[in-house]
């Protein structure tokens, strides 16, 4: 499987940006991988054939998620990249819950590999790809994903933990279930679980919580297992983002091109100054919560 040589994959903890770079890595021609058809429909994988109607050797018209941005007229029938995650949970095991879980210590059984690498390739074939790209966002799950690609390429985008403490908060999902509870399971001993529940009531303090450890393990994981890995800061990004894509495409022995550049001059970067909005007592909190570096 030709086409499953060298993946690319983007990892990020969610709300850091990882959505604006990706969106802009994968408008590379030679990229191809789940859309938001693929979301909706994962038991009906024709559906992937469609990327070719708007992304070919013509023209490229694409999808965007409407996060930072506004988006064109049709765009939500336009296929985007998405993650997929009904996809992940019909290829992977019974006891294997893709989106919830941070996966540790866990790696694909055989029967796993086999399906998730013939049925990424057969999505290449439709699109008229050569080499796949995907985006998840939560834990890394960096052993679990290593163990399907071993020769995969991992793009960490990482945040400042204020702005992305501040971001989630902003959202209405994480308000009504990430701040109710430790949304992902399979990583906090008894003594986590309990220091949690002590800080729950705060939903700052259990926010920074949470992120504290998505960034520790992403961490653990990449030395354990060896991953091939480039951490990109947000921030950094922003501050020179061709400097930083081609940075991306560089690690990732992808070759310049066109479209790469037609999509950072339509894209519209912003921080939002999340972090200089908060007060004194949350960014407090949130240092005393999440003290993980993000140097990669």
């Amino acid at each position: 499987m030709k086409r499953l040589e060298r993946p690319i994959i983007v990892i990020s903890p969610g709300r850091s940006g990882s959505t604006i770079v990706s969106e802009i890595l994968f408008a590379h021609p030679l990229l191809g991988g789940p859309t938001n058809y693929t979301e909706w429909y994962p038991n009906l994988p024709w559906f992937s054939a469609l990327s070719r109607l708007s992304n070919n050797d013509f023209w490229s018209i694409r999808g965007e998620k409407a996060q930072y941005q506004r988006t064109a007229l049709l765009n939500n029938i336009v296929p985007r990249p998405a993650e997929s995650w009904s996809l992940w949970q019909k290829m992977t095991r019974s006891d294997i819950d893709f989106s919830r879980d941070f996966l540790l210590y866990k790696r694909a059984s055989e029967v796993e590999k086999q399906t998730i690498r013939r049925t990424f390739d057969e999505m290449l074939t439709l699109q008229g790809k050569q080499r796949l790209a995907l985006k998840l966002t939560g834990p890394a799950r960096l052993e679990y994903l290593h163990s399907i690609f071993p020769d995969a390429y991992f793009i960490n985008i990482v945040r400042e933990p204020t702005a992305t403490v501040t971001s989630l908060l902003n959202t209405k999902f994480w308000q009504e279930q990430g701040t109710q509870q430790l949304w992902w399971r399979g990583a906090y001993s008894t003594k986590e679980i309990n220091t949690y529940n002590a800080i729950a009531k705060n939903p700052v303090a259990g926010t920074a919580f949470q992120l504290n450890k998505i960034l520790t393990t992403t961490k653990e994981e990449q030395a354990r297992v060896n991953a091939n890995m480039l951490t990109i800061q947000y921030e950094q990004f922003l501050s020179n983002p061709k400097y930083a894509i081609h940075s991306i495409m560089s690690f990732c022995h992808l070759s310049n091109d066109q479209r790469i550049d037609e999509k950072m001059e339509r894209t519209v970067f912003s921080n939002r100054q999340l972090a200089s909005k908060i007060s004194m007592t949350s960014r407090q909190t949130i240092e005393r919560w999440c003290p993980a570096k993000l140097a990669g």
